[in-house]
């Protein structure tokens, strides 16, 4: 799992080159409680890849960090769009600084009879307060809600996230000087 993951990022990594006046890429990372991990903490990190001045596309993993280091893991690939205005304007001028997004997604698992890491979980979240834009160079997301069906195990759960911060390696204002 831990191949798949770098070639992954990897992957999205090497957008970079190729990005447009749109396509800031950011890193990411922060806290995320979508696993069945009730009595720990997890983490949040991955890339995040603007598409258009409202959509963006972000591969994140989740991990456990308490009680057990890395036991459960999880993939994810999410399209979010902006709900407040655009995310970015594709020049030096930024979009909105405050903003609100819708996110939908899939996440990779181990949560299924076979014991594999393979696609199990659909989710839709809503957050409802994000500070700063990618011309700023940085951005956090609060308390991101949602739910989230796992067909492997025909179960639904809850998906809630107090704060991701976004640092940004491409469409920033250090692109625009």
């Amino acid at each position: 799992m831990k191949k798949t993951m770098l070639v992954l990022l990897l992957s999205l990594a090497s957008l970079c080159l190729w990005a447009g006046p749109y396509n800031d890429v950011a890193l990411s990372f922060g806290h995320q409680a979508g696993l069945s991990n009730t009595q720990g903490l997890n983490l949040y990190y991955g890339m995040t890849v603007g598409l258009t001045s409202r959509l963006e596309t972000s591969l994140w993993g989740e991990s456990t960090l308490t009680p057990g280091f890395f036991r459960d893991n999880a993939l994810g690939l999410s399209l979010s769009w902006a709900l407040s205005g655009d995310r970015t304007t594709g020049t030096s001028v930024p979009g909105s600084a405050i903003n609100m997004f819708i996110n939908t997604g899939m996440m990779f698992t181990m949560h299924n009879d076979r014991n594999m890491f393979l696609p199990t979980t659909v989710y839709v979240s809503f957050t409802p307060l994000t500070l700063g834009s990618s011309v700023i160079g940085r951005r956090e997301r609060f308390l991101e809600v949602g739910v989230s069906y796992n067909w492997a195990e025909n179960r639904f759960g809850f998906f809630f996230s107090l704060f991701k911060f976004d640092y940004y390696v491409h469409g920033s204002w250090r692109d625009w000087v």
